[in-house]
């Protein structure tokens, strides 16, 4: 439960017991019935005034006075906090929408190319691909339970076979992307997305260092073959994410996405039937 959420329940439970008050005591004080009692806390409470039903004992008056400035204050919050709550719903709907479309733009430049790419020469790729048959055609719960499946998976991708050296280029090419992202303020409570793309530059810049990164001792190699997966792992996640999303939102992107599976070796842009 979020912040807003919390604010909202507990002035709904201080209205909820100023009102509970205000019967109890009018009914003691004043000799009201429960039905009489009530009717006086909400005019009480929403200070429209008297009019054949009022306290006239000293008691009662006290009692109204106190339903006026507690009950009030109560009210005004659960209306305020309801009225902040729609807003920033609202708020962080447009933002995940924003937020999409730069996980879109990112797959465009590189993530779809270099996805492809690690699930080529990914030894477990079958077992990868009978668990993404279709990754954007399940709902919101059985996606999440597969993206915690894909974040607690092992990858073992060998970084000496892959062209590190053309994939060191391939993201210097596209660093000002990669940058430009990073910086996006939209991408706050994105985490996962930002940690791809941290790994990204962690990748490149361990590759950038290496002037030829191939040949390399067995612990250099191992130690770039952790980059790598980390990369892979973190791409693959926020891949089926996005088809997710796509299959929602933007059927016609979904189909390409879909038609360009790295994953199905019988995958083809071409529409046959």
């Amino acid at each position: 439960m979020g912040s807003y959420e919390r604010r909202i329940q507990t002035y709904i439970i201080l209205l909820v017991s100023v009102m509970l008050l205000g019967v109890a005591g009018f009914s003691l004080l004043e000799g009201f019935s429960p039905f009489d009692s009530f009717y006086l806390t909400i005019v009480t409470i929403a200070t429209v005034g008297y009019g054949d039903l009022h306290p006239v004992t000293a008691g009662g008056k006290v009692l109204a006075i106190i339903l006026i400035v507690a009950g009030v204050g109560c009210f005004v919050g659960v209306v305020a906090n309801v009225v902040e709550h729609i807003a920033y719903r609202q708020e962080r709907a447009r933002r995940r929408e924003k937020t999409n479309m730069l996980v879109g733009l990112f797959f465009s430049q590189v993530g779809t190319s270099l996805l492809a790419t690690c699930a080529r020469l990914d030894p477990g790729r079958e077992d990868l691909a009978r668990l993404l048959r279709d990754p954007g055609g399940i709902g919101n719960k059985e996606l999440n339970g597969l993206t915690a499946t894909l974040l607690s998976r092992t990858y073992a991708l060998d970084c000496r076979e892959f062209d590190l050296a053309g994939i060191r280029d391939t993201l210097g090419q596209k660093l000002d992307v990669i940058t430009i992202l990073l910086q996006n303020p939209d991408l706050e409570e994105h985490s996962r997305f930002t940690d791809l793309l941290q790994a990204l530059l962690h990748l490149w810049q361990e590759l950038a260092h290496r002037e030829v990164p191939c040949d390399l001792p067995e612990k250099d190699t191992s130690h770039l073959s952790g980059d790598l997966n980390r990369v892979y792992g973190l791409l693959v996640t926020e891949w089926v994410v996005y088809l997710g999303h796509l299959k929602i939102h933007y059927p016609y992107l979904y189909s390409l996405a879909i038609r360009t599976n790295p994953f199905d070796e019988n995958a083809s842009v071409i529409i046959t039937d």
